[in-house]
């Protein structure tokens, strides 16, 4: 490993989350390994240094300017997910309750955020819609993207341990320790050190705004989120 920090930014209901989990158990393997979430980022951002031969493993969803924290923090390796924000808005309202004004607002304020992670040549780019939480392939491509080399079983391990059942299960004992801050909803809650929320799990549905935002909506999310979808090839 040499990389002592690890970005994953991504869009809200992205399986950002997986990504994370993903990347901090393979950095497990070998190294030493500290998490937080940074609800945003900028140039201003500091970092306090880690102790020697610890990887900080970072989880954002845009909001501030990440690429600009990311020019003057040198050492940082990203991995970037990305979902079409019209049903990331649909997978807020569902799971978390959020009404329409607040889900596009929170997908709305990390867009370029996520797209400037992007634009980095070294960013690893998962994309939602074609299945990467499905694919066991993808811890080895995480693995690859940190210079890390599991061996077969360990990576079997990994993505067993980030499957459906296996993840609600992680949740429901997160539940029982109270690991969840007390006092929040489902949305504004998440255990420390997995990031994982209550009702984290959606129904994974691709393309389910078409049946559930009124062509109004799905106009109004086009509008305000244009650069974002353009970038990623989500067609208006």
């Amino acid at each position: 490993m040499t990389f002592p920090v690890v970005l994953v930014c991504g869009m809200f209901s992205s399986a950002s989350t997986w990504a994370f989990n993903a990347a901090v158990d393979l950095i497990r393997l070998t190294s030493p390994c500290h998490v937080a979430f940074a609800a945003a980022l900028d140039a201003d951002t500091r970092l306090p240094p880690p102790p020697a031969g610890t990887v900080l493993v970072l989880k954002t969803h845009g909001w501030g300017d990440p690429a600009a924290f990311l020019a003057r923090t040198p050492g940082v390796r990203c991995i970037v997910t990305v979902r079409d924000p019209r049903d990331a808005v649909v997978s807020l309202m569902q799971r978390f309750g959020y009404g329409f004004d607040r889900a596009v607002a929170y997908a709305d304020h990390g867009a370029a955020g996520i797209v400037g992670v992007a634009l980095r040549p070294d960013s690893l780019l998962l994309r939602y819609e074609s299945g990467f939480v499905d694919r066991i392939t993808t811890i080895s491509t995480i693995a690859s993207h940190l210079g890390l080399t599991p061996r077969d079983e360990q990576i079997e391990t990994l993505f067993r341990k980030l499957q459906p059942d296996a993840v609600q299960a992680a949740i429901a004992q997160a539940e029982r320790l109270e690991r969840f801050p007390k006092g929040l909803p489902p949305g504004e809650t998440a255990d420390p050190q997995t990031q994982w929320h209550p009702g984290h799990i959606g129904d994974r549905r691709i393309g389910k705004y078409a049946q559930l935002l009124d062509r109004n909506r799905q106009s109004a999310i086009a509008t305000r989120l244009a650069r974002y979808m353009e970038h990623f090839g989500y067609a208006a």
